[in-house]
């Protein structure tokens, strides 16, 4: 085989066993390198997990805190005008009403 014009060698079994052994090292080192990523990967999943997790709960407790907040004006302003409720709710009553006819 001539390669720029020059003779290349053939490959004797030594190199062949060499690159055995050099592909088997890669092989080792390859899989190392994929646990290592799995593992950071897994890692770093857990933690955003935990932290949507957290999020989660803190918007729940801060919906909830809005929530009885708004129940307690409503029931507040509804005990200050109480005529004013009662018209509102008969007004919403007649509009469904109207609504559902069609």
């Amino acid at each position: 085989m001539q390669q720029d014009g020059k003779f290349q060698k053939i490959l004797a079994p030594t190199d062949f066993e060499g690159l055995t052994a050099q592909f088997a090292a890669l092989r080792e080192e390859l899989s190392t390198l994929a646990q290592s990523v799995t593992a950071t990967a897994e890692r770093r999943g857990r933690r955003m997990a935990a932290d949507i997790s957290e999020g989660m709960d803190e918007a729940a407790q801060f919906i909830e805190r809005k929530g009885q907040t708004a129940e307690a004006d409503i029931a507040k302003t509804f005990t200050a005008h109480p005529y004013l409720a009662l018209g509102l709710a008969a007004g919403a009553g007649l509009l469904i009403g109207a609504l559902t006819r069609r």
